[in-house]
């Protein structure tokens, strides 16, 4: 006789079509609940104002899964109403290192101060009245909130508060700090606000049952500063891309996916670059920068400012199942997070998906940064510090050396299964099944 399956309730705000790496943690994980032995009932907000969308996602979710939507008021459309054109932008993380002009610095306090921990503050009572009724129905076995938001995780924290009778294992999911995510800064909390951030934090670590994280570090920083019980499972990709297929190029394409932020602004590759190009090494000139994604206009200044605008094609936001072609024809992949010490908790979720490329490699964040950690034993890698020029000069020129115009761009082999969202799964049933 079949096994019966646990249900396990898991509470999403991004989805697709919402787009981004975000979504496809959660989108990729249970599609694989059903062969572990748990059967997955997902919580997504209705109506939800996403900053990106891509609808092709859709296509990657389980066709089984049951999805229950549970409507939320959304304040980022106040403040388009109200005339700040520039919200959408904010919302995707496309934040300047300083408010400027008061109409800015008015925006980021009112964010900073009234809407704590995060402007989806109004779906916690909506939602934890959901979750209830779902429990009840679904005798649902284990519940799994994951954020940012992290009001997310408040919704559970108030669902235990005022339902005591209820039954089920807590896994907070963090994709992300919370107190210590680097935009804080740019907000500017002030001291009552932060300590606000501190206590629903700890609550919430202290409470769960389990808290999961996407960084080994982040479970340490959790386990270190509360006492909470941890666990980590990475991001990951469900597939390989197809290499069968690579392109001939005339011209040596550095890719970037996904949101370039000022933080993460690689001002010392960019002059990197522009003295390879000034001292005519040879296939400098055929350097092409490719991004695909949002970009900061201050990242555009510091291109400009080492005149690399004419080598730039900006994209814009390409939808996952059209970056193949663009896969297919680069010789470098770039990723970048801040040089802050705020970031060493992050990795971003599109170095799964580079993995899965199997390009070279070019990782650029702050210096104990577990990104060296999981790609230690890869070829064609190099991960270094912002400050590194010559590092990251001496790299790109080993590759130029490498690269043949009209020939496929350079491959490596790479055993990464460890990181695919089947084998991650089933490290997640085991825990949920321990708990």
């Amino acid at each position: 006789m079949e096994a019966k399956l646990k249900n396990v309730l898991v509470v999403a705000y991004y989805w697709p079509p919402a787009g981004g790496p975000g979504v496809q943690r959660w989108v990729g994980l249970t599609r694989h609940f059903r062969a572990n032995g748990l059967r997955p009932i997902v919580v997504i907000p209705k109506n939800a104002a996403y900053p990106q969308l891509d609808f092709t996602l859709e296509g990657e979710v389980d066709s089984e899964l049951e999805l229950i939507r549970v409507p939320i008021i959304e304040p980022i459309r106040w403040a388009k109403w109200l005339g700040f054109s520039q919200v959408k932008d904010y919302s995707k993380g496309l934040l300047p290192s300083k408010p400027k002009g008061l109409l800015q610095r008015l925006l980021f306090a009112i964010r900073a101060q009234l809407f704590v921990p995060d402007s989806r503050l109004l779906w916690i009572k909506p939602l934890s009245r959901a979750l209830a009724r779902l429990i009840e129905q679904h005798d649902v076995e284990a519940l799994i909130t994951t954020g940012p938001p992290h009001s997310v995780h408040l919704a559970a924290l108030d669902l235990l508060k005022h339902h005591r009778s209820l039954t089920f294992k807590w896994i907070a999911d963090f994709r992300d700090p919370w107190v210590e995510i680097g935009y804080h800064k740019t907000l500017g909390l002030t001291k009552r606000t932060l300590a606000s951030h501190q206590k629903m934090e700890q609550a919430v670590a202290q409470t769960a049952d389990l808290v999961l994280t996407t960084t080994q570090s982040l479970a340490h920083h959790y386990t270190q500063k509360y006492g909470a019980k941890t666990a980590c499972i990475t991001n990951g990709f469900s597939a390989y891309y197809d290499d069968s297929s690579l392109e001939t190029t005339e011209h040596f394409n550095l890719l970037h996916v996904g949101s370039l932020f000022e933080h993460r602004n690689p001002v010392l590759l960019w002059r990197a670059i522009a003295e390879l190009k000034a001292e005519g090494v040879e296939g400098a000139h055929r350097i092409k920068l490719v991004f695909l994604g949002d970009v900061s206009e201050a990242v555009k200044d510091s291109l400009a400012e080492n005149g690399l605008l004419a080598s730039c094609r900006f994209e814009g936001y390409v939808p996952k199942k059209n970056l193949t072609g663009f896969v297919n024809s680069t010789s470098l992949l770039l990723l970048c997070e801040g040089d802050d010490r705020s970031y060493e908790f992050a990795v971003p979720g599109k170095l799964y998906e580079y993995l899965s490329m199997k390009a070279p490699l070019l990782a650029i964040g702050p210096k104990q940064w577990e990104v060296a950690q999981l790609v230690t034993d890869l070829e064609e890698r190099l991960v270094v510090s912002h400050e590194q020029k010559d590092v990251m000069k001496q790299f790109v020129k080993a590759l130029l050396d490498q690269f043949m115009p009209s020939k496929i761009p350079l491959r490596t082999a790479r055993s990464v299964e460890r990181f695919e969202h089947q084998a991650l799964c089933q490290q997640l049933a085991t825990r949920i099944k321990a708990l």
